[in-house]
């Protein structure tokens, strides 16, 4: 398959929106002073139907002796104290190495439990969470401690995903114990085979039942790429061109992908960094097929614009509190993540002339 070189206004854009894809709200520039590492307790609009039923529960019986499994996590009240055991990094959304001249780092990530493939889990670690030094590898087997919340709000892309992160009152880090970290990928757990339709099932279900959430699943083929432009993955904020951006693609019955780390990228010396930009190739008159399918991770989507319609989404250090899905009254989605060209062996017939 090959891509043009030169992008076209539209990805040109989004290459500029999406260039530094920070976790929480691209707010780095003071590293460890940084406004919070997330989301515990009562802090989502998200409580009343995700959270249970007592907000205020510190534990929720939570053995940390023993540890829990992520699907009985998921059922716990915002704030309560969460132990997994064993579980395994399958992917990574976002990790930063601390400008304040230590070997901090700051990472996002999904674990699933071998025993129970199909739960998965976000992790929101912050630098000054335990150890300090640890970045995550896929296939690392891990144990963690930390407490049941969402991502603030105001996260575009990631926001009121469920996660677990520190307690920021009274402070109290996640820890993080490696133990098996030489594994790679040879250590992942197999993605989780789907359907279109197992997936169109849990788009209007919540987070603690959804099928699959936070875990790799591999979206059965042959599919067509059916949206290059879908409605609940456009920007919707001002834009200084007045166009629009949409950040990913829809397959099949409407399943959405997100492809942030898939698109092709502009550069700072004005070439281009060409990945395998689908959303592109169909905007150019392709006909994109997936005949394999392809795989990546099932989780939450939301946007929450800048309060500016500044260009950088994820720098722009205002973005609005009340993230939702354009185009409808939902505060959240579901997607699915490629975490490289490898997740995406598409083909790409060329428009005719």
């Amino acid at each position: 398959m090959e891509l043009r070189n030169k992008l076209g206004a539209a990805a040109l854009l989004a290459a500029t929106a999406m260039a530094s894809l920070a976790g929480c709200g691209g707010r780095d520039d003071d590293d460890n002073k940084d406004a919070g590492p997330g989301c515990t307790g009562v802090c989502s609009t998200d409580a009343g139907s995700d959270a249970g039923t007592d907000a205020g529960t510190t534990d929720a019986g939570t053995d940390a002796g023993s540890g829990m499994t992520i699907a009985a996590a998921r059922k716990l009240s915002f704030g309560s104290k969460a132990t997994l055991r064993n579980v395994v990094v399958t992917g990574v959304h976002y990790e930063k190495l601390s400008d304040q001249g230590n070997s901090s780092w700051r990472s996002y990530f999904w674990v699933t439990d071998p025993a129970a493939p199909k739960e998965g889990l976000f992790i929101h670690k912050f630098y000054t969470d335990t150890p300090d030094t640890y970045h995550p590898q896929l296939g690392d087997t891990v144990d963690i401690e930390g407490y049941f919340g969402t991502e603030p709000n105001y996260e575009p892309f990631s926001g009121r995903r469920h996660h677990l992160a520190n307690q920021r009152t009274p402070a109290v880090p996640l820890a993080i114990t490696p133990k098996t970290t030489d594994a790679g990928v040879g250590g992942l757990p197999p993605a989780n085979e789907v359907t279109v339709e197992q997936l169109t099932a849990s788009l209007d279900m919540a987070q603690n039942s959804a099928a699959f959430l936070g875990t790799r699943v591999h979206l059965a083929g042959p599919l067509a790429l059916t949206n290059p432009q879908p409605e609940a993955l456009k920007r919707v904020d001002s834009l200084t061109d007045g166009g629009s951006l949409y950040y990913g693609f829809a397959v099949g019955n409407g399943i959405l992908v997100f492809h942030d780390k898939t698109r092709d990228r502009s550069l700072t010396d004005g070439g281009v960094d060409v990945k395998c930009d689908f959303q592109k190739a169909a905007l150019d008159g392709g006909a994109v097929t997936f005949p394999n399918g392809l795989s990546g991770v099932w989780d939450t989507y939301t946007f929450a614009p800048c309060k500016d319609g500044g260009t950088d989404i994820t720098g722009c250090g205002d973005n609005v509190s009340d993230s939702g899905v354009p185009g409808s009254t939902k505060p959240y989605t579901y997607t699915i993540i490629p975490q490289d060209c490898a997740d995406l062996p598409g083909e790409v017939a060329p428009a005719v002339p």
